[in-house]
């Protein structure tokens, strides 16, 4: 094995790298307070339910002991592979259409020159947040019921004759979860288009490129990550949403935390309990995934 011996430079550097991490340590201990008490919660909470899923079940009651029984009933019935199909595509497309919709609002935020203009645009980005969430499915049911005003325009203008069915279904959910998503989608957006140099982009116009190459060798490889960031983000939000769903699908979109409160309401809490699980797996899986996808295609691009 052959053995380097750091160079003279190396020395001469390497002082400088620990004072600067002794300095960076105390900006570190100030997220203690705020984190230690939030990882005691969350990893308590995931102790609390691997327990409660893995007591027995039977005739409405939970026992004591430890058991399978619950994985084997949860991977054993189709109507929950077939739920957990219908909330990963949910995801997938609820996240996927807010991130295309969030981009073109993160740059047109980012060149704004007005701030006024950019508070009014940012407030009503934000302003769905504001809103309960029964508020908000009123209002969706007011644009796109059968005597919605959506309808009531397309059929003034004479585009159709009868009134579409919007409602109680998969778009109604898809439309108003991308209305609730845009928010966290365009925030991680914008802090990383501020981020893309301007001489980059002058230096990409100097060199002849239109707006096109610009946009595509330059604007999204350089913000490539919070494209990342707001996926993930987004999919997490979609996958554990709940009251949407309900209150927007009528019964006809089925989602798996659906499954967990009407088990909870069952009190069959070891069957909610590992259905719970399984959507922090799928949350971790997609993340894992996308990382893993936004690297690989980074190290071929360097």
């Amino acid at each position: 094995m052959v053995q380097t011996t750091p160079t003279a430079p190396d020395r001469a550097a390497a002082p400088a790298r620990r004072q600067r991490m002794r300095r960076a340590a105390p900006r570190y201990l100030l997220v203690l307070p705020a984190l230690v008490p939030l990882t005691v919660i969350f990893l308590g909470s995931l102790a609390q339910l691997a327990e409660l899923g893995l007591r027995p079940y039977s005739a409405g009651r939970i026992g004591t002991g430890v058991t399978l029984d619950n994985v084997r009933r949860f991977a054993d019935d189709p109507y929950t592979w077939r739920v957990l199909g219908d909330t990963v595509t949910l995801g997938v497309v609820c996240a996927v259409l807010a991130v295309a919709l969030a981009y073109p609002m993160a740059l047109a935020l980012h060149r704004m020159r007005s701030a006024a203009l950019r508070a009014v645009a940012v407030f009503l980005i934000f302003s769905p947040l504001l809103t309960s969430v029964v508020v908000r499915a009123y209002g969706w049911n007011v644009l796109l019921g059968d005597g919605g005003v959506v309808n009531r325009f397309l059929i003034d203008i004479g585009l159709i004759e009868a009134p579409l069915r919007m409602m109680y279904g998969f778009p109604a959910v898809v439309i108003a979860m991308v209305h609730v998503l845009l928010p966290f989608a365009v925030f991680p957006l914008l802090g990383v288009v501020a981020q893309v140099p301007a001489s980059a982009i002058a230096a990409a116009h100097d060199l002849g490129a239109n707006r096109h190459q610009v946009f595509w060798r330059v604007t999204f490889p350089l913000t490539r990550y919070g494209v990342v960031l707001s996926l993930q983000l987004c999919f997490a939000l979609t996958i554990s949403a709940f009251a949407t769903p309900a209150l927007l699908g009528g019964g006809r979109v089925q989602v798996l935390s659906g499954l967990v409160y009407t088990n909870v309401g069952a009190v069959d809490w070891p069957m909610a309990a590992v259905q719970s699980y399984a959507l922090l797996f799928i949350a971790l899986a997609l993340v894992g995934v996308v990382s893993l996808a936004a690297r690989l295609t980074g190290r071929r691009r360097g």
